[in-house]
Protein backbone atom coordinates (compact mmCIF):
# COMPACT_ATOMS: atom_id res chain seq x y z
CA UNK A 1 0.00 0.00 0.00
CA UNK A 2 2.97 2.43 0.59
CA UNK A 3 4.48 1.93 -2.86
CA UNK A 4 1.09 2.91 -4.32
CA UNK A 5 0.74 6.01 -2.28
CA UNK A 6 3.90 6.73 -2.67
CA UNK A 7 3.74 6.54 -6.72
CA UNK A 8 0.52 7.84 -6.21
CA UNK A 9 1.81 10.93 -4.53
CA UNK A 10 5.09 11.38 -7.44
CA UNK A 11 2.47 11.13 -10.26
CA UNK A 12 0.30 13.85 -8.73
CA UNK A 13 3.64 15.65 -8.81
CA UNK A 14 4.37 15.18 -11.83
CA UNK A 15 1.19 16.13 -13.72
CA UNK A 16 0.95 19.52 -11.63
CA UNK A 17 4.35 20.10 -12.47
CA UNK A 18 4.00 19.13 -15.98
CA UNK A 19 1.17 21.50 -16.33
CA UNK A 20 2.52 25.01 -15.59
CA UNK A 21 6.17 23.70 -17.52
CA UNK A 22 5.61 25.51 -20.64
CA UNK A 23 4.39 28.83 -19.05
CA UNK A 24 6.82 28.44 -15.96
CA UNK A 25 10.01 27.62 -18.60
CA UNK A 26 10.32 31.60 -19.85
CA UNK A 27 13.78 32.69 -20.61
CA UNK A 28 14.33 33.82 -17.16
CA UNK A 29 14.01 30.34 -15.64
CA UNK A 30 16.63 29.15 -18.29
CA UNK A 31 20.03 28.33 -16.87
CA UNK A 32 22.04 31.27 -16.49
CA UNK A 33 25.98 30.93 -18.63
CA UNK A 34 28.75 30.26 -16.76
CA UNK A 35 31.27 32.27 -19.42
CA UNK A 36 34.48 30.64 -17.29
CA UNK A 37 36.42 27.74 -18.14
CA UNK A 38 38.20 25.74 -15.25
CA UNK A 39 41.80 24.95 -16.12
CA UNK A 40 41.36 22.36 -13.90
CA UNK A 41 39.01 19.30 -13.52
CA UNK A 42 36.74 20.40 -10.72
CA UNK A 43 36.62 16.50 -9.57
CA UNK A 44 33.77 14.30 -8.34
CA UNK A 45 30.56 15.83 -6.05
CA UNK A 46 31.04 14.71 -2.07
CA UNK A 47 29.85 11.26 -2.46
CA UNK A 48 26.26 11.57 -0.68
CA UNK A 49 25.50 9.19 2.14
CA UNK A 50 22.81 7.53 0.58
CA UNK A 51 21.87 3.87 2.18
CA UNK A 52 22.54 1.98 -1.55
CA UNK A 53 19.83 -0.48 -0.59
CA UNK A 54 16.87 2.42 -0.40
CA UNK A 55 14.78 2.40 -3.15
CA UNK A 56 15.38 4.69 -6.02
CA UNK A 57 11.80 5.62 -5.77
CA UNK A 58 13.28 7.81 -2.68
CA UNK A 59 15.25 10.10 -5.06
CA UNK A 60 12.69 9.97 -7.79
CA UNK A 61 10.43 11.68 -5.28
CA UNK A 62 12.86 14.52 -3.92
CA UNK A 63 13.20 14.93 -7.58
CA UNK A 64 9.57 16.05 -7.96
CA UNK A 65 9.71 18.06 -5.06
CA UNK A 66 12.89 19.71 -6.24
CA UNK A 67 11.29 20.28 -9.74
CA UNK A 68 8.05 21.61 -7.91
CA UNK A 69 10.21 24.38 -5.72
CA UNK A 70 12.13 25.28 -8.36
CA UNK A 71 8.75 26.10 -10.47
CA UNK A 72 7.07 27.60 -7.65
CA UNK A 73 10.30 30.33 -6.99
CA UNK A 74 10.10 30.61 -10.72
CA UNK A 75 14.45 29.62 -10.70
CA UNK A 76 15.68 26.84 -12.95
CA UNK A 77 14.74 23.16 -12.06
CA UNK A 78 18.20 22.04 -13.35
CA UNK A 79 20.12 24.35 -10.75
CA UNK A 80 18.63 23.63 -7.93
CA UNK A 81 19.11 19.96 -8.50
CA UNK A 82 22.81 20.10 -9.41
CA UNK A 83 22.95 22.34 -6.36
CA UNK A 84 21.05 20.05 -4.12
CA UNK A 85 22.74 16.92 -5.16
CA UNK A 86 26.31 18.85 -5.44
CA UNK A 87 25.78 19.76 -1.28
CA UNK A 88 24.23 16.81 -0.05
CA UNK A 89 23.41 14.00 -2.87
CA UNK A 90 19.55 14.93 -1.93
CA UNK A 91 20.21 13.11 1.61
CA UNK A 92 17.53 14.99 4.18
CA UNK A 93 19.97 13.11 6.83
CA UNK A 94 23.11 14.56 5.81
CA UNK A 95 24.89 17.16 8.41
CA UNK A 96 27.99 18.79 7.46
CA UNK A 97 30.76 19.34 9.81
CA UNK A 98 29.87 23.45 10.01
CA UNK A 99 26.55 22.17 10.83
CA UNK A 100 24.25 22.29 7.55
CA UNK A 101 21.33 20.21 7.66
CA UNK A 102 19.67 18.76 4.56
CA UNK A 103 18.68 18.13 1.55
CA UNK A 104 20.24 21.51 0.19
CA UNK A 105 22.48 21.88 2.93
CA UNK A 106 20.99 24.87 4.92
CA UNK A 107 22.36 26.53 8.17
CA UNK A 108 20.12 26.36 10.88
CA UNK A 109 20.89 30.27 11.51
CA UNK A 110 20.13 30.71 7.94
CA UNK A 111 16.74 28.79 8.04
CA UNK A 112 15.71 31.54 11.14
CA UNK A 113 16.17 34.21 9.32
CA UNK A 114 15.66 33.78 5.49
CA UNK A 115 12.91 31.52 6.06
CA UNK A 116 10.67 34.31 6.95
CA UNK A 117 11.73 36.70 4.32
CA UNK A 118 11.99 34.13 1.93
CA UNK A 119 8.63 32.16 2.72
CA UNK A 120 6.60 34.42 4.82
CA UNK A 121 6.62 32.38 7.49
CA UNK A 122 8.90 29.71 9.93
CA UNK A 123 10.08 27.04 8.21
CA UNK A 124 11.64 24.09 9.60
CA UNK A 125 14.99 22.94 7.91
CA UNK A 126 14.52 19.23 9.14
CA UNK A 127 11.24 18.84 7.21
CA UNK A 128 12.54 17.65 3.50
CA UNK A 129 9.70 19.96 1.89
CA UNK A 130 10.64 23.15 3.54
CA UNK A 131 14.79 22.80 3.15
CA UNK A 132 13.85 22.30 -0.33
CA UNK A 133 11.63 25.28 -0.69
CA UNK A 134 14.00 27.51 1.20
CA UNK A 135 17.10 26.12 -0.60
CA UNK A 136 15.18 27.28 -4.00
CA UNK A 137 14.13 30.42 -2.75
CA UNK A 138 17.52 31.13 -1.37
CA UNK A 139 19.68 30.83 -4.87
CA UNK A 140 16.35 32.57 -6.84
CA UNK A 141 17.00 35.83 -4.22
CA UNK A 142 20.59 35.31 -4.95
CA UNK A 143 20.37 35.46 -8.21
CA UNK A 144 17.91 38.46 -8.02
CA UNK A 145 20.27 40.61 -5.98
CA UNK A 146 23.52 39.67 -8.20
CA UNK A 147 21.54 40.53 -10.99
CA UNK A 148 21.63 37.04 -12.71
CA UNK A 149 25.16 36.62 -12.22
CA UNK A 150 25.06 32.60 -11.70
CA UNK A 151 29.05 32.51 -10.41
CA UNK A 152 28.38 35.38 -7.78
CA UNK A 153 24.77 33.44 -6.62
CA UNK A 154 26.50 30.34 -5.98
CA UNK A 155 29.08 31.62 -3.87
CA UNK A 156 26.86 33.35 -1.76
CA UNK A 157 24.85 30.10 -1.49
CA UNK A 158 28.37 28.79 -0.53
CA UNK A 159 29.85 30.97 1.96
CA UNK A 160 27.88 33.96 1.77
CA UNK A 161 27.79 37.00 0.80
CA UNK A 162 31.43 37.96 1.76
CA UNK A 163 32.05 34.69 -1.23
CA UNK A 164 30.43 36.45 -3.84
CA UNK A 165 32.30 37.99 -6.02
CA UNK A 166 33.77 37.29 -9.89
CA UNK A 167 35.36 34.50 -11.28
CA UNK A 168 38.54 35.72 -11.66
CA UNK A 169 38.82 36.19 -7.73
CA UNK A 170 37.46 33.46 -6.32
CA UNK A 171 38.96 31.10 -4.38
CA UNK A 172 40.16 27.91 -5.47
CA UNK A 173 37.26 25.46 -3.47
CA UNK A 174 34.42 28.26 -4.74
CA UNK A 175 35.45 27.69 -8.00
CA UNK A 176 35.01 23.97 -7.90
CA UNK A 177 31.97 24.66 -6.12
CA UNK A 178 30.35 26.57 -8.78
CA UNK A 179 31.56 24.59 -11.80
CA UNK A 180 30.92 21.74 -10.34
CA UNK A 181 27.06 22.45 -9.86
CA UNK A 182 27.01 24.40 -12.99
CA UNK A 183 27.97 20.81 -14.89
CA UNK A 184 25.33 18.87 -12.51
CA UNK A 185 22.83 21.31 -13.94
CA UNK A 186 23.82 20.84 -17.48
CA UNK A 187 23.82 16.94 -16.88
CA UNK A 188 20.12 17.25 -15.51
CA UNK A 189 18.73 19.06 -18.51
CA UNK A 190 20.51 17.07 -20.57
CA UNK A 191 18.65 13.57 -19.07
CA UNK A 192 22.69 12.72 -17.84
CA UNK A 193 22.07 13.13 -14.01
CA UNK A 194 22.47 10.95 -11.55
CA UNK A 195 18.95 10.11 -10.89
Amino acid sequence: MRIVCALGFVALCAAACTQGVVSAQSSDMSLPPLDQQMTIDPGTPPSPSIDPNAPPLDLRVVKSMIYASAVKHRVNPYLVMGLGWWESGWNQSAVSSAGAIGVMQIMPATGDSEGPMLMRRQVNIHDLADNIELGAAIIKYNLDGYHGDLVRALADYYGGPTMATDWNHLRADAKRYVYGIYQLAVAFRDGRGPV
